[in-house]
């Protein structure tokens, strides 16, 4: 078995790995779409890793995923063959991913360990911090368990912040009241060097917002991103929580001066805490959320952060 960096010539063989491991059920759609995969291999804005049997097959994936702007690598979308289980062969993909996020100049990374997952929880605080969880991410066909209805829920997934190297980024952001502190908790655990300026929620935008909403059609959730919160805030948050989505997302730009009243927005339509995202985009991000009867909302979280978050939403969703 080799453990390499793949090509846009492995595409084929990524998709064929995931669709034995998942059937038609993984969530993202990217790794059914041959041709959108290389493209992504070659352009840069998927760096991929694989484990290659003698016979050509691909045994084990992990990839990182570049966006435009971001400070940070994601890293995710691991897969190994059943055949190749119990052999680490997914540590070792992920450390020739984790040297090559580092040759690429990455202080840290951020990745979704399942909540089904408990091993893969466990070491995901080993080197890294939990900043996050969130609900229903993982749609019922991929990850979940049933309720006494005989009915599937939609697993979650803890957010982990991983530093590769010593921290040197400092930079200042604006914390909306309801979740100031939370954040600055956060922030202190991870060992990030943060600016914090309290933000105003009685500030309403002369301006519109410039926001963009993005769907997620297998993983069913949809995401409005705002890049800069504007006086029809409020009504781009509405029009979101009316979609029948699964799973509904918020993301906040802590560099926006307006994050506040946008935040204030979400929390009276029903969004609730979701979890901080260090190095997101060109800064860092809070992402608050909107689930429904799909969702476990009791999710098998068992790091001490993990359970302190889980506890904390849980309260805020009024149960």
């Amino acid at each position: 078995m080799i453990v390499t960096r793949l090509t846009s010539l492995h595409a084929p063989a990524i998709s064929d790995c995931f669709r034995r491991v998942y059937g038609e059920s993984y969530a993202n759609e990217l790794f059914y779409d041959v041709e959108r995969l290389a493209r992504a291999l070659a352009d840069g804005s998927l760096s991929s890793v694989g484990a290659i049997a003698d016979d050509g097959r691909l045994m084990g994936h992990m990839a990182m995923t570049l966006h435009a702007g971001a400070r940070h690598a994601e890293l995710g979308n691991t897969v190994v063959d059943p055949a190749a289980r119990g052999e680490g062969l997914a540590w070792r993909v992920g450390a020739g991913l984790t040297d090559w996020a580092k040759e690429k100049g990455f202080e840290d990374y951020l990745h979704y360990p399942t909540t089904d997952h408990h091993i893969m929880q466990e070491r995901s605080v080993k080197g890294g911090f939990e900043t996050g969880l969130m609900l229903g991410y993982i749609p019922a066909e991929t990850d979940g368990k049933v309720n006494d209805a005989g009915n599937h829920l939609r697993a979650a997934a803890t957010i982990v912040f991983e530093p590769l190297m010593r921290l040197r980024h400092r930079e200042s952001g604006f914390l909306p009241p309801p979740y100031a502190t939370i954040v600055r908790e956060l922030a202190a655990a991870c060992g990030v060097a943060r600016d914090w300026v309290n933000g105003d929620v009685g500030v309403t935008p002369a301006y519109s917002s410039d926001a963009e909403t993005q769907a997620f059609q297998k993983r069913d959730l949809v995401r409005l991103d705002f890049a800069r919160v504007g006086a029809d805030a409020d009504a781009e948050i509405r029009r979101l929580a009316a979609l029948p989505h699964a799973c509904k997302q918020v993301d906040f730009r802590l560099g926006d001066d307006a994050i506040a009243y946008g935040v204030n927005r979400a929390c009276e339509a029903g969004f609730v805490f979701c979890g901080w995202l260090p190095g997101y985009r060109e800064c860092d991000v809070l992402r608050v959320q909107a689930v429904d009867g799909r969702t476990d909302l009791s999710p098998g979280v068992v790091n001490p952060v993990g359970r302190e978050l889980s506890a904390r939403i849980s309260r805020e969703l009024g149960h």
